[in-house]
């Protein structure tokens, strides 16, 4: 054989040697990898299984707290099988996070949820029977009150039955009297209210500075203003006197906005509640008098005849109306 044909082996067998080599270094790291990555595994199903041993262990602990707390009550009882349930439901919920989507951190927030489900419950309950408890220690008390009070009503009904004849001749003379008096206060009532001859309202709209200027286009107006003059009345007592205003929009809805000063009186005359928008005070002085009171809605006006009506002392005593384009 040849030196040349030598060498040619020697070099075939070296490759083959490397070749075998690398080989078996591939297939040691593929081997390390897949038994760190079985590890993993295991470990994560460990921990998933802990923490599933954890949940069972914690939810049996829940049922028996909340059946040992069990009693004759029904409403306690009832309150005891719908947490029961809701605990059912959120174990479920759990064990799907474990088994079904892996999600370890996800479940341990629940279960650490589960928990405080758990203790309030505990909590609720413990609250409910210690107040009925003490519901029961009332009811005792007055079931022996109430035996007390009946000896002392039988006593009594004797007295009562006399004075019920004179109760109801002093109530005959009362009622009529009362009567009496409330036709004579009514009609001093009404005189003292003071009327009023004439109504205009106008819309402004005020401009940054402060400036108002008329407007009559309801989309421009911020504001109302209702300028009334009154009758001279002599009854009044001069001071300061105040005034309701209502408007009524064109869909017959009253214009209130409790924040801006709107609010409710009592019709004197029908006896009914009503609504007003604003209100102000004036001096009276027992004499013709022209006032003039503001009022800001904080939202836009539709179109339409709108409706004033004012009252004072309790009753209306002008109405007009005016119209917003």
């Amino acid at each position: 054989m040849s030196p040349k044909s030598n060498n040619s082996k020697s070099l075939l067998g070296i490759i083959l040697i490397l070749v075998l080599l690398a080989l078996n270094a591939y297939q040691w790291i593929v081997n390390s990898n897949l038994k760190g990555e079985l590890n993993d595994k295991k470990s994560a199903f460990l921990e998933l299984e802990k923490l599933n041993t954890e949940l069972d262990q914690d939810y049996e602990d829940a049922l028996k707290d909340l059946e040992d707390m069990r009693s004759d009550n029904q409403e306690l009882n009832t309150l005891i099988d719908t947490q029961k349930e809701e605990l059912a439901v959120q174990k479920k919920k759990i064990s799907g996070l474990i088994w079904s989507e892996r999600e370890l951190g996800k479940a341990r927030q629940e279960l650490n949820k589960f928990k405080s489900m758990a203790n309030q419950y505990l909590s609720e309950i413990n609250t409910l029977k210690s107040q009925n408890e003490n519901l029961s220690a009332e009811n005792q008390n007055l079931q022996a009150e109430n035996t007390s009070l009946t000896a002392e009503a039988v006593i009594n009904k004797s007295r009562i039955s006399k004075l019920d004849s004179m109760r109801d001749m002093l109530s005959n003379e009362n009622e009529n009297l009362s009567s009496s008096n409330e036709q004579l206060s009514t009609k001093v009532e009404i005189a003292e209210a003071i009327k009023i001859n004439f109504i205009e309202v106008q819309g402004y709209d005020i401009k940054d500075n402060g400036d108002i200027a008329k407007r009559n286009r309801a989309k421009r107006i911020e504001m109302l203003r209702a300028c009334f003059t009154t009758e001279t009345n002599v009854i009044t007592p001069a001071g300061e006197q105040e005034f309701f205003i209502r408007y009524t929009a064109p869909s017959g809805e009253v214009l209130y906005v409790e924040e801006l000063g709107s609010g409710m009186l009592t019709d004197k005359l029908s006896g009914e509640t009503v609504m007003y928008t604003a209100s102000g005070k004036v001096e009276y002085n027992n004499e013709d008098l022209t006032a003039c009171l503001d009022w800001k809605p904080n939202f836009p006006l539709g179109k339409g005849m709108f409706q004033i009506a004012i009252y004072n002392n309790g009753f209306n005593v002008g109405n007009g109306e005016f119209k917003l384009k």
